[in-house]
């Protein structure tokens, strides 16, 4: 099963045993993550949308490092200035693991969505009046 998840305003495409580097996150080496920002779910042929969360589905994470990601180098340069300033930034990050993603049940409740769509798209009949008196 997949999954794609919002994480720290940004989406990923996970699946258990999956690891990764997200911004950081305010947990500690070692905890356990919970998020609920669920937008799809893929099991084999079936997918599950969520407008835009899917209700009552979760992934569980474990944090297993804060760390900090590459040296991004940053140059500002004036010509005929004599001007040359070089800068350096290294984002904070946080390495998880996937452990389990939890609602493989919302793919049943597709069907029951599409029953209720059914029911609710019958039209009435309507007919026009005309004025021939």
């Amino acid at each position: 099963m997949k999954a794609v998840v919002e994480l720290v305003g940004k989406q990923y495409l996970i699946e258990p045993g999956t690891i990764f580097l997200v911004d950081k996150l305010p947990a500690e080496k070692g905890d356990l993550h919970v998020s609920d920002r669920v937008l799809m779910l893929l099991d084999d042929d079936d997918v599950v949308m969520g407008k835009p969360y899917i209700d009552g589905a979760k992934v569980t994470f474990s944090v297993l490092d804060q760390t900090r990601r590459k040296k991004v180098i940053v140059q500002k340069f004036r010509s005929k200035k004599g001007f040359l300033l070089t800068k350096g930034h290294r984002q904070y990050a946080t390495q998880i693991q996937v452990e389990k993603i939890e609602g493989a049940g919302k793919l049943d409740q597709r069907e029951v969505e599409k029953k209720k769509k059914k029911k609710t798209t019958k039209k009435k009949k309507v007919t026009k009046k005309t004025d021939d008196e």
